[in-house]
């Protein structure tokens, strides 16, 4: 069977790397657009977008899935490397895809980020990200919410308030300086900054067991724009506990602006306690 190609490309080959310093200012700056709960900065870099603009058809990428295996906090002071695969393309009426893989470690060998990616060749509307209510801003678990993870709880993430236009082009342009990607478009940004936003939120409910191995998967159903508020919420599907005493929960979770509009639907995953912090 011959491996699919585009532009020279095949399915299962290297599409290239991104390296990028993560410091203090750039912390800083994710945490105030993202919530002060959001700890990996390094989403903004967008690493199979940018990678695959990179690489195959710069700028008009439309991201509409996404999957992220969150597995450290990239550590202020330390550069991250990320690696990215093609894993499949297509072609659906005429508009290629692909699907990418990257993951992400820091200069010494600490493993950051595992990602995956469904990307349409041509972008199909706007996509703009915002600005966040405040939240604790500090390390918690769920029992410390008033959440315990049972089977049909839910919890409300609060609300997503999108900046104007002027300052979401100021957020743009941190990710364009971060990814090493020039002039991408406003949508370019709006799915990773709400992904970053809702890995804040699962967070600060879940504590370091979610940042040490947590997993949340996004499909994107329709722009954000600036100005819109959006809304966030979960429900508990399944909880689980092992002969360890570790307890298995997931999530489904959805997003919707201020007409009811659904943005994005997922799901999320967490382990209790993380065994990447045992």
């Amino acid at each position: 069977m011959v491996s699919p190609r585009f532009r020279g490309v095949a399915a299962g080959d290297q599409l290239g790397n991104l390296e990028y310093l993560i410091d203090e200012a750039l912390v800083s700056e994710y945490a105030r657009v993202a919530g002060e709960s959001a700890r990996y900065a390094n989403l903004m870099a967008d690493d199979c977008r940018s990678i695959v603009a990179a690489r195959l058809c710069g700028d008009g990428l439309k991201v509409v899935w996404r999957r992220f295996e969150f597995l450290r906090p990239p550590i202020p002071g330390r550069r991250v490397q990320v690696g990215a695969w093609l894993k499949d393309v297509g072609e659906t009426r005429g508009t290629p895809w692909f699907r990418v893989s990257a993951f992400a470690v820091d200069e010494i060998g600490t493993e950051i980020l595992r990602s995956e990616a469904a990307l349409l060749a041509g972008d199909r509307g706007g996509n703009p990200d915002r600005e966040v209510h405040a939240d604790c801003g500090r390390s918690t678990n769920e029992a410390e919410c008033g959440f315990e993870g049972r089977v049909g709880e839910s919890v409300a993430f609060g609300k997503l308030a999108v900046p104007g236009a002027k300052a979401f082009d100021a957020y743009q342009k941190l990710c364009n300086n971060l990814s090493g990607t020039e002039n991408q478009s406003t949508n370019a940004g709006t799915g990773q900054l709400l992904a970053g936003w809702l890995e804040g939120r699962l967070a600060w409910h879940f504590g370091d067991d979610f940042r040490w191995g947590g997993r949340l998967s996004l499909a994107y159903q329709a722009p954000i724009a600036p100005g819109d508020m959006i809304a966030a919420d979960a429900v508990v599907i399944d909880q689980d506990r092992d002969h360890y005493g570790t307890v298995a929960i997931r999530l489904t979770l959805r997003a919707w602006n201020q007409r009811n509009e659904s943005v994005a639907l997922g799901g999320a995953s967490v382990d209790i306690p993380s065994p990447r912090l045992l």
